[in-house]
Protein backbone atom coordinates (compact mmCIF):
# COMPACT_ATOMS: atom_id res chain seq x y z
CA UNK A 1 0.00 0.00 0.00
CA UNK A 2 1.07 3.47 -0.68
CA UNK A 3 1.00 6.33 1.53
CA UNK A 4 0.82 9.47 0.12
CA UNK A 5 -0.50 12.91 0.18
CA UNK A 6 -1.66 13.41 -3.27
CA UNK A 7 -5.59 13.40 -2.79
CA UNK A 8 -7.72 15.73 -3.81
CA UNK A 9 -10.93 17.07 -5.81
CA UNK A 10 -10.14 19.89 -8.29
CA UNK A 11 -13.24 21.95 -10.38
CA UNK A 12 -11.47 22.94 -13.36
CA UNK A 13 -12.43 24.75 -16.42
CA UNK A 14 -15.92 25.20 -17.91
CA UNK A 15 -16.65 21.75 -20.58
CA UNK A 16 -18.85 23.53 -23.28
CA UNK A 17 -20.25 20.54 -25.10
CA UNK A 18 -23.40 19.01 -24.55
CA UNK A 19 -23.68 15.26 -25.23
CA UNK A 20 -26.56 14.39 -23.08
CA UNK A 21 -30.14 15.91 -23.52
CA UNK A 22 -31.11 18.71 -20.74
CA UNK A 23 -32.47 17.50 -16.97
CA UNK A 24 -36.42 16.88 -17.39
CA UNK A 25 -39.02 15.60 -14.79
CA UNK A 26 -42.58 15.09 -16.97
CA UNK A 27 -43.67 13.66 -13.59
CA UNK A 28 -42.65 16.65 -11.55
CA UNK A 29 -41.09 14.08 -9.38
CA UNK A 30 -38.01 16.26 -8.50
CA UNK A 31 -38.19 18.45 -5.82
CA UNK A 32 -36.66 22.36 -6.62
CA UNK A 33 -33.76 21.80 -5.31
CA UNK A 34 -33.16 18.64 -7.27
CA UNK A 35 -33.99 19.84 -10.46
CA UNK A 36 -32.06 22.92 -9.84
CA UNK A 37 -28.86 20.92 -9.20
CA UNK A 38 -29.26 18.65 -12.15
CA UNK A 39 -29.92 22.66 -14.13
CA UNK A 40 -26.59 23.53 -12.62
CA UNK A 41 -24.56 20.55 -13.72
CA UNK A 42 -25.80 20.25 -17.28
CA UNK A 43 -25.68 24.34 -17.96
CA UNK A 44 -22.49 25.00 -16.14
CA UNK A 45 -20.58 21.77 -16.64
CA UNK A 46 -16.89 21.60 -15.59
CA UNK A 47 -14.52 18.97 -15.89
CA UNK A 48 -13.29 17.87 -12.12
CA UNK A 49 -9.62 16.51 -11.23
CA UNK A 50 -9.23 13.76 -8.99
CA UNK A 51 -5.76 12.83 -7.90
CA UNK A 52 -5.43 9.94 -5.57
CA UNK A 53 -1.64 9.23 -4.88
CA UNK A 54 0.04 8.74 -8.75
CA UNK A 55 -3.30 8.17 -10.34
CA UNK A 56 -5.15 11.19 -11.94
CA UNK A 57 -8.86 11.00 -13.32
CA UNK A 58 -10.89 13.14 -15.33
CA UNK A 59 -14.73 13.29 -14.67
CA UNK A 60 -17.18 15.96 -15.21
CA UNK A 61 -19.90 17.89 -13.18
CA UNK A 62 -22.18 16.42 -15.52
CA UNK A 63 -23.03 13.23 -15.25
CA UNK A 64 -20.23 12.09 -13.14
CA UNK A 65 -20.05 14.52 -9.84
CA UNK A 66 -24.09 15.33 -10.49
CA UNK A 67 -24.49 11.58 -9.37
CA UNK A 68 -22.00 11.14 -6.52
CA UNK A 69 -23.79 14.19 -4.85
CA UNK A 70 -27.07 13.15 -5.33
CA UNK A 71 -26.26 9.81 -3.98
CA UNK A 72 -26.79 11.35 -0.17
CA UNK A 73 -22.83 12.13 -0.66
CA UNK A 74 -23.03 14.56 2.49
CA UNK A 75 -24.08 11.65 4.44
CA UNK A 76 -21.26 9.21 3.30
CA UNK A 77 -18.93 12.38 4.42
CA UNK A 78 -20.78 11.86 7.81
CA UNK A 79 -20.41 7.82 7.36
CA UNK A 80 -16.49 8.37 6.67
CA UNK A 81 -16.25 10.44 9.53
CA UNK A 82 -17.95 8.23 11.90
CA UNK A 83 -15.17 5.51 11.12
CA UNK A 84 -17.26 3.83 7.96
CA UNK A 85 -16.43 2.61 4.96
CA UNK A 86 -17.82 4.32 2.21
CA UNK A 87 -17.77 3.66 -1.90
CA UNK A 88 -17.95 6.65 -4.00
CA UNK A 89 -18.84 5.52 -7.78
CA UNK A 90 -18.57 7.19 -11.04
CA UNK A 91 -20.09 4.63 -12.99
CA UNK A 92 -19.91 6.92 -16.18
CA UNK A 93 -16.19 6.81 -16.28
CA UNK A 94 -15.72 3.44 -14.86
CA UNK A 95 -14.21 3.93 -11.67
CA UNK A 96 -14.87 3.22 -8.37
CA UNK A 97 -13.04 4.22 -5.12
CA UNK A 98 -13.62 2.99 -1.69
CA UNK A 99 -12.70 4.35 1.49
CA UNK A 100 -12.05 2.65 4.61
CA UNK A 101 -11.30 4.53 7.89
CA UNK A 102 -8.87 3.06 10.46
CA UNK A 103 -8.06 5.53 13.37
CA UNK A 104 -6.10 8.13 11.49
CA UNK A 105 -5.56 7.00 8.03
CA UNK A 106 -8.10 6.33 5.46
CA UNK A 107 -6.98 3.00 3.32
CA UNK A 108 -8.18 4.28 -0.14
CA UNK A 109 -8.76 1.52 -3.09
CA UNK A 110 -8.98 2.81 -6.63
CA UNK A 111 -10.81 0.77 -8.91
CA UNK A 112 -11.53 0.55 -12.63
CA UNK A 113 -13.82 -1.26 -14.52
CA UNK A 114 -15.01 -1.96 -18.00
CA UNK A 115 -12.78 -3.14 -20.75
CA UNK A 116 -9.57 -2.51 -18.93
CA UNK A 117 -9.76 -3.44 -14.58
CA UNK A 118 -7.00 -3.03 -11.83
CA UNK A 119 -6.74 -2.06 -8.51
CA UNK A 120 -4.53 0.64 -6.51
CA UNK A 121 -4.34 0.88 -2.75
CA UNK A 122 -3.29 4.01 -1.18
CA UNK A 123 -3.42 5.34 2.48
CA UNK A 124 -4.10 8.70 3.62
CA UNK A 125 -4.46 10.91 6.38
CA UNK A 126 -8.08 10.47 8.04
CA UNK A 127 -8.60 14.43 8.30
CA UNK A 128 -6.80 15.44 4.97
CA UNK A 129 -9.22 13.03 3.08
CA UNK A 130 -12.86 14.38 5.25
CA UNK A 131 -11.36 17.73 4.22
CA UNK A 132 -10.57 17.90 0.32
CA UNK A 133 -14.42 15.79 0.21
CA UNK A 134 -16.18 18.47 2.67
CA UNK A 135 -14.00 21.35 0.62
CA UNK A 136 -14.99 20.31 -2.81
CA UNK A 137 -18.66 19.14 -1.87
CA UNK A 138 -18.84 23.19 -0.22
CA UNK A 139 -17.06 24.55 -3.47
CA UNK A 140 -19.66 23.09 -6.01
CA UNK A 141 -22.94 23.40 -3.92
CA UNK A 142 -21.82 27.09 -3.41
CA UNK A 143 -21.37 27.85 -7.18
CA UNK A 144 -24.76 26.05 -7.87
CA UNK A 145 -26.09 28.94 -5.38
CA UNK A 146 -23.73 31.61 -6.70
CA UNK A 147 -25.19 30.83 -10.19
CA UNK A 148 -28.70 30.85 -9.35
CA UNK A 149 -29.71 27.34 -9.35
CA UNK A 150 -30.42 26.71 -5.99
CA UNK A 151 -30.91 29.04 -2.35
CA UNK A 152 -28.40 28.75 0.29
CA UNK A 153 -30.69 27.36 2.58
CA UNK A 154 -31.28 24.69 0.43
CA UNK A 155 -27.59 24.49 0.07
CA UNK A 156 -26.87 24.50 3.79
CA UNK A 157 -29.21 22.24 4.67
CA UNK A 158 -28.24 19.58 2.28
CA UNK A 159 -24.54 19.75 3.40
CA UNK A 160 -25.41 19.81 6.40
CA UNK A 161 -24.71 16.21 7.21
CA UNK A 162 -21.56 15.99 6.03
CA UNK A 163 -19.90 19.09 7.73
CA UNK A 164 -17.34 18.59 10.56
CA UNK A 165 -18.88 17.10 13.69
CA UNK A 166 -17.97 15.80 17.46
CA UNK A 167 -17.82 12.47 15.61
CA UNK A 168 -14.63 13.24 14.34
CA UNK A 169 -12.94 13.04 17.02
CA UNK A 170 -14.31 10.41 19.04
CA UNK A 171 -13.34 7.94 15.91
CA UNK A 172 -9.83 9.34 15.86
CA UNK A 173 -9.69 8.99 19.76
CA UNK A 174 -10.15 5.22 19.73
Amino acid sequence: MNSSHKFNFQLAERFLEDWADPPEDPLGELSDFEMGWRCFCFEHNHKVFIEIGDAQKEVFLDPDICMMIESNFPKEIAKLSQGQKIVITFSESWFIITLLPTDARISCTLSKFGTSCWEKHFEFDRTHVLDVLRGFLQEVMQLAVDKGYITLEEKEEFISPGLASSTDAVVLSK
